[in-house]
């Protein structure tokens, strides 16, 4: 029996990696907006999967929305949150199946964490930097050495 759950898993990623792959190469070139952003309580080597919404722009066609669970770090992407835009490959058979390949406009990340915080002033709200912070965190953009230091710095300030 665990040889046989075993072997459907197995099938299952291997059916799902072979979609993307197939997707990748001849899926419908698009464009997606991010509508809503939320983290689920899933998650894959210790990164959250979001549950996205998405606005999705076909050439030619009335845009539409698709929800699509991803996790944020695997769309080659710094900033990833409501209004970004990214390069889609829809499914031709069912344009509710997408695959996101990267940003629109290219994004670069910053070497440290002071040039990100660099010219946002900071806010009053001790609870509000210290969420901002942890969010920051959460989805891959600092490191937790910075966490760690940038919290401190908050708490100091207390």
């Amino acid at each position: 029996m665990a040889l046989f759950l075993i072997g459907c898993f197995l099938l299952l990623v291997f059916s799902w990696g072979w979609t993307t792959h197939r997707l990748r190469q001849h899926g419908i070139p698009a464009e997606a907006t991010i509508l809503q952003m939320e983290r689920t309580l899933m998650q894959i080597n210790r990164r959250h999967v979001y549950d996205f919404l998405l606005e999705v722009n076909l050439p030619g066609r009335p845009a539409y929305q698709v929800r699509h669970k991803s996790r944020a770090l695997d769309w080659n992407a710094f900033i990833v949150e409501p209004g970004v835009r990214f390069k889609v490959k829809v499914d031709p058979g069912d344009p509710q199946r997408l695959v996101v390949l990267e940003p629109v406009t290219p994004q670069q990340r910053p070497l440290r964490i002071h040039e990100l915080l660099s010219g946002l002033e900071r806010p009053s709200d001790p609870v509000k930097a210290l969420k901002d912070l942890q969010s920051m965190l959460d989805n891959g953009l600092i490191t937790p050495d910075e966490y760690a230091q940038k919290k401190a710095e908050i708490l100091a300030r207390l």
